[in-house]
């Protein structure tokens, strides 16, 4: 264990994590009949060997770790990772080979000439030697392309692999929690809370954007378990501009009297989880416009949640808030999305028409729900009302993990809340 790394759960908590993800990802092998897996994206390289690949100038496109379907996946490949390449992601793990790791050549300019015509390929023909070297394949699982030039070599070098996309699949296997991973989310949550409450509560008129910021990242910098955090302040509505008219990166935006402010913050502790929270607040008296519209968004999110229950199908949750925003002459901007691994992952949260993987809801999933609305206010203008949490879907219903409470909202009058 790293000097001042603290886990937010016993080590053997920790390890019940790594080895249920494994088994995932050597099931998924199994059920697709592949010979290798090969992941590339950050999100599953975290989930099956919890390491956070290194984005470096000259590494960004050539990367990847290759699991073979006799190899026990295990976050020994991450020591080895560490003592063996500390700057260049890349390898395959084999248990019977403790630091038996390839990589791409680390030495290259990115984007010359050189790089286009040696990176790709060399990157390739170490794939293919390594492939060769386990034995041989029929099938290799790809969850992305993490360069087109580079995987049209490596199909040259290996014009009797047949290769899947492995993507969806991944992503669905993610879904799913084991206890203890759950376990670790709600006690990340505590803290992500902790933080996000207590800066929150001190921002007063006057302050800026950036005044939020700094303070926030300054107190997850000093926790001990923490590995990473992104913070987005959603600080203000602009028709046709941003994504989904909202502009997310903080600026130079001043605090004042009535306006409704907004943090959404993403935090990743030791472990291999992420979670994902953000609370709005109103900054003294503001219109009974603004005041009735945050306070309905609240009761009517957590009146809807007592009606979902397992088995329902995502689009079927996402038609229920749509509905009820269209009759209270609110449009629901946005709903939310799955977490684990990374902040945003599936579920995805859309109406049926739009939901590309409609999927119903397992126990064991946990999901970020985050219903927002923009209030036009004569005085105060377009202030946007937004709230952010994570809930577990468990055998009777979904449970808000580790609750934050709402700023100027009892929790026991809410319909989701004893």
């Amino acid at each position: 264990m790293r000097e001042n790394l603290k886990y937010l759960l016993p080590e053997n908590k920790i390890q019940a994590i790594y080895k249920y993800r494994s088994q995932r990802v050597l099931d998924l092998i199994k059920e697709h009949d592949l010979d290798f897996l090969y992941v590339w994206d950050y999100g599953n390289t975290r989930y099956a060997f919890d390491i956070m690949t290194r984005f470096h100038p000259e590494s960004d496109n050539c990367f990847g770790y290759l699991i073979s379907k006799d190899a026990l996946v295990s976050t020994f490949a991450n020591d080895s990772f560490e003592e063996s390449h500390p700057h260049s992601p890349g390898g395959m793990y084999d248990p019977a080979k403790p630091g038996s790791i390839w990589k791409a050549d680390k030495w290259r300019s990115a984007g010359s000439e050189s790089y286009l015509r040696s990176v790709p390929r060399r990157w390739a023909r170490q794939v293919a030697e390594a492939i060769a070297t386990h034995g041989g394949a029929k099938r290799i699982g790809v969850d992305a392309i993490p360069d087109l030039y580079a995987f049209q070599e490596l199909q040259k070098l290996t014009p009797d692999v047949e290769y899947i996309g492995m993507g969806i699949h991944l992503a669905k296997k993610r879904m799913i929690k084991c206890a203890e991973e759950i376990e670790l989310m709600e006690e990340a949550c505590k803290v992500h809370n902790r933080i996000l409450w207590d800066t929150m509560s001190e921002a007063e008129v006057g302050w800026q954007d950036f005044t939020m910021a700094s303070k926030m990242a300054q107190r997850f910098a000093l926790e001990p378990s923490s590995m990473q955090h992104c913070l987005n302040l959603t600080y203000r509505y602009e028709p046709g501009s941003g994504i989904m008219g909202l502009v997310w990166t903080p600026d130079g935006r001043v605090y004042k009297e009535g306006d409704v402010i907004c943090s959404d913050v993403g935090f990743m502790p030791f472990g291999g989880v992420t979670t994902d929270y953000g609370r709005c607040r109103i900054l003294g008296d503001t219109s009974s416009k603004i005041r009735d519209a945050y306070e309905w968004n609240i009761h009517n999110y957590h009146e809807i949640m007592t009606t979902i229950k397992p088995g329902q199908m995502i689009s079927s949750m996402v038609e229920k808030f749509i509905d009820a925003h269209d009759r209270k002459g609110y449009p629901l901007v946005m709903l939310g999305h799955g977490i684990g691994a990374q902040m945003d992952e599936m579920p995805q949260m859309n109406p049926a028409d739009k939901q590309d993987f409609d999927v119903p809801l397992e126990e064991g999933m946990v999901l970020c729900l985050e219903p927002t609305i923009i209030v036009d206010d004569e005085k105060h203008g377009h202030q946007q009302i937004w709230n952010e949490d994570q809930w577990v879907v468990e055998s009777n219903g979904l449970r808000r993990m580790a609750p934050l409470s709402y700023f100027d909202i009892d929790d026991k009058d809410l319909a989701t809340m004893s």
